[in-house]
């Protein structure tokens, strides 16, 4: 692999940290260990893992892709390892899991540091022994599967807080990569919005670079971008919905649009306050809890505040609910 583009997996740029990233992919599709995908939400994580899948001796086979932060802990452990019929009510039939799906190639498991600690240990039992057993069944089944795991948390912190399993942490990272962020590459700036101006205007023959202004580039770049590559397509697509003369977008267009968002972000912040006698779990539930409803009431919609806290609509869902439940009891 000599270098990252449009046409390896979805990954643009041609910048130093690329190059880098490039180098990685290319020594992790080299061989068969498991990889550790690491970096802040928006830099690319699936787009790594679906590389690594591509270029190696595995591509043939399928890559399954999986939100481990989605589910609850039931229905986390049927998906991934499947279920023998009569595990539970709802079971007629026997049903295999995502490794047993992905056999003979690839399993990617993202926000895995959002596992609960029994699924930790099941998975770290199918790492070592590279055999599945459903739930309810009695038997085990041998899988052939490459695991690439993906997490935007610091998962040594949530080892030393009891949070994630060591064992299972330097089981994952046989291999690291890190995806670079946005403001750490800034020089593929205009690469990217040439894509997203491709992407959003289905290649017509507006489609230049043209579109942006050469003040227009530099203040994007010159921003930092706390929500990385999705934030910029974000603003693209803003920027273009908002131009309606035909002519090129210039830099006081793309100042009006960045300083709107960071308004709304001002706005959506709220003051966190520690009750007496709360227990740090308590505080973190109506701290969630609080956020959301905050969120929700300014956007009124609960997937763009998924898509402000940086997470899946589905886990922020299950957050969300664990909250509710952990407070109801704290109150009982």
């Amino acid at each position: 692999m000599d270098s990252v583009s449009v046409h390896h997996s979805g990954l643009i740029g041609d910048s130093a940290p690329m190059a880098l990233l490039a180098d990685q992919i290319a020594t992790a599709a080299r061989s068969n260990l498991t990889v550790l995908v690491f970096g802040e939400s928006g830099t690319g994580k699936e787009l790594v893992a679906h590389a690594i899948h591509d270029g190696s001796k595995r591509s043939n086979k399928h890559l399954v892709s999986f939100n481990c932060g989605a589910l609850t802990e039931t229905l986390l452990e049927s998906e991934l390892f499947g279920y023998a019929r009569g595990a539970f009510t709802g079971a007629i039939r026997d049903q295999k899991g995502l490794f047993e799906a992905a056999d003979g190639g690839t399993l990617f498991l993202d926000e895995i540091g959002e596992m609960s600690p029994s699924c930790q240990v099941k998975l770290l039992r199918v790492l070592q022994e590279h055999k599945v057993r459903a739930v309810g069944a009695q038997t085990e089944t041998p899988v052939d599967v490459r695991v690439i795991g993906a997490t935007n948390r610091n998962l040594p912190h949530e080892i030393a807080l009891g949070r994630f399993r060591q064992d299972l942490f330097y089981r994952l990272a046989v291999l690291t990569i890190a995806t670079p962020t946005l403001r750490e590459r800034s020089t593929d700036i205009p690469l990217l919005v040439h894509h997203f101006l491709k992407e959003i205007t289905n290649g017509s023959n507006a489609t230049t670079l043209r579109a942006f202004d050469h003040e227009a580039l530099s203040a994007l770049q010159r921003h930092d971008w706390p929500g990385n590559v999705r934030q910029l397509r974000h603003v693209v697509e803003r920027l273009i919905a908002q131009e309606s003369n035909g002519g090129p977008i210039t830099a006081k267009a793309v100042r009006q649009v960045i300083e709107e968002i960071s308004r709304f972000a001002v706005a959506c912040d709220i003051p966190l306050g520690f009750r007496q006698n709360d227990s740090l779990d308590d505080f973190l539930a109506r701290t969630t809890l609080g956020l959301y409803n905050h969120f929700l009431a300014v956007t009124g919609n609960h997937s763009e505040v998924a898509r402000i806290l940086g997470t899946h609509r589905n886990t922020l869902y299950l957050r969300v609910e664990r909250a509710r439940r952990r407070l109801e009891l704290a109150q009982r």
